[in-house]
């Protein structure tokens, strides 16, 4: 009958939403989230250095079980500094925890979820940070950071600057998403009503031939088919609206266009207008946006290391320090040993890393990649003067060192959380989400170097075939 397959109809055509929720929408809006976290560490760290607000000393110690929004209390201008750093340390740690433990799926962000999600993102207005908010971490938050660029060098304004446009689009995309995410659960649970009521063999749809008995005979099967669901009498009414009223066939179709699924930009097919010389410098572009990334890297590891090495600074080391200087001899290297984990077998293997080189390695990656993307450095044009098959090659090269790379500063984060004293701790400055940063970089790399390779390999056999030259 029709209403069997209007059902049918509707299920599938769910199904591809979900679907799409699920490999398309909901990733990117954990990328946001990520980018988002990373733009909050560096306002974090840039209000810390002005002793614009004390980190949480505790903030190790706190455990995160469920998504959780931190406190909006009302406190004095005496307690900014050190209120306001405990909650934004609150708030790093809840999204940390949403980017590394949460899944990103409709059947995982329920609506308690997203909720949850979105009454934490209004901890801090990002969209429109003023110090007349009505709301006190607004506007605390407005007052630090007009503060922390106050007399500030124009590189670290425009770092701060960068970091709050950065997640302010991100926040528009993840509340954008969420919002719709929230719309879109009334459909799951209409489409598991359909699923699991109307389309079950026990359903009598004879004996649903109005509004009553419909309902009547939704409620008998109800309980048998959806125990864990309680039943939604609004959501009920409006399945027997598409079902049974007079303007069935219009509401129908509202519904069914709920489940268009939007069009990305479209890509276009490959043609001879296609300059596939600008496509694989636009993934040169892309790896040099990591240099930013790496910057923050390379400041957290020189303090990491001061730490551990103050722990180190006795009387003997001092004097010893002192006859090197007075004889000009060079400082000693400084090594690690760390515990590498292979991405392939799991295994974990002891390797010594020798600090001064490594880090002297690190900081000249950092520089070159950022001068990629400096229009006045030059080195883009050095690069793009050559031919592609020798940028591939350079992006190959790129690519495995840096999966190296990613292993070793991963194993380095934990040696300086486990090595420093139980006092130091705290001043340990993690690098996790910049190297999940990093390798949401690598990964685009790699999937656009494929679809470069694809493209170069469709033009060649098009012009084998004498279709283009």
């Amino acid at each position: 009958m029709d209403d069997n397959s209007f059902n049918a109809k509707y299920l599938a055509a769910f199904e591809e939403k979900k679907g799409w929720y699920d490999t398309v929408q909901l990733p990117k809006i954990q990328d946001n989230y990520r980018l988002h976290l990373v733009c909050v560490n560096n306002i974090f760290d840039a209000l810390v250095k002005k002793s614009l607000i004390n980190p949480d000393p505790y903030k190790k110690d706190k455990k995160i079980s469920q998504i959780t929004s931190p406190e909006d209390t009302s406190f004095s201008e005496n307690e900014r500094a050190n209120v306001l750093g405990v909650r934004l340390s609150d708030y790093q740690s809840m999204i940390d925890f949403i980017c590394n433990y949460t899944k990103f799926t409709v059947e995982q962000l329920t609506m308690d979820k997203v909720k949850r999600l979105l009454d934490l993102n209004a901890t801090f207005g990002w969209t429109n940070l003023s110090p007349n908010s009505p709301k006190i971490n607004t506007r605390s938050m407005a007052v630090c950071i007009a503060s922390a660029k106050s007399g500030a060098q124009q590189i670290q304004i425009a770092m701060l600057n960068d970091s709050l446009n950065k997640t302010v689009e991100a926040m528009n995309f993840i509340n954008a998403g969420l919002k719709d995410l929230a719309e879109f659960h009334k459909s799951v649970y209409k489409a598991s009503v359909r699923k699991n009521v109307l389309a079950n063999d026990s359903f009598d749809w004879s004996k649903a031939t109005s509004e009553s008995s419909m309902t009547a005979e939704i409620k008998r099967v109800y309980p048998t088919c959806m125990p864990k669901h309680s039943f939604n009498a609004d959501l009920v009414h409006e399945i027997i609206e598409e079902e049974l009223s007079e303007s069935k066939a219009t509401l129908q179709a509202q519904e069914l266009a709920k489940f268009n699924i939007p069009m990305s930009a479209p890509k276009e097919k490959a043609k001879k207008t296609i300059d596939t010389h600008e496509v694989i410098m636009e993934i040169v572009r892309l790896l040099g946006t990591s240099g930013e990334q790496y910057q923050v890297i390379v400041e957290k590891l020189s303090n990491n290391n001061s730490v551990l090495q103050a722990q180190k600074n006795t009387g003997f080391k001092k004097f010893s320090r002192f006859l090197r200087k007075l004889f000009g001899i060079a400082e000693p290297d400084i090594e690690y040993t760390i515990s590498i984990t292979d991405n392939t077998t799991q295994q974990v293997k002891k390797e010594k890393l020798s600090f001064n080189e490594f880090f002297g390695n690190l900081a000249k990656r950092t520089k070159y990649y950022s001068a990629i993307v400096s229009p006045q450095s030059g080195v883009l044009a050095k690069i793009g003067a050559q031919q592609d098959a020798r940028i591939l090659e350079f992006l190959n090269k790129q690519a495995v060192e840096n999966a190296r790379l990613m292993q070793v500063l991963s194993a380095l984060d934990d040696y300086f959380k486990t090595n420093a004293s139980p006092l130091d701790r705290s001043k340990i400055k993690g690098i996790k989400p910049e190297l999940s940063f990093v390798k949401s970089i690598m990964v685009k790399i790699n999937q656009s170097k494929a679809e470069y390779i694809a493209l170069i390999e469709e033009q060649e056999q098009m012009r084998k075939l004498g279709i283009s030259k």
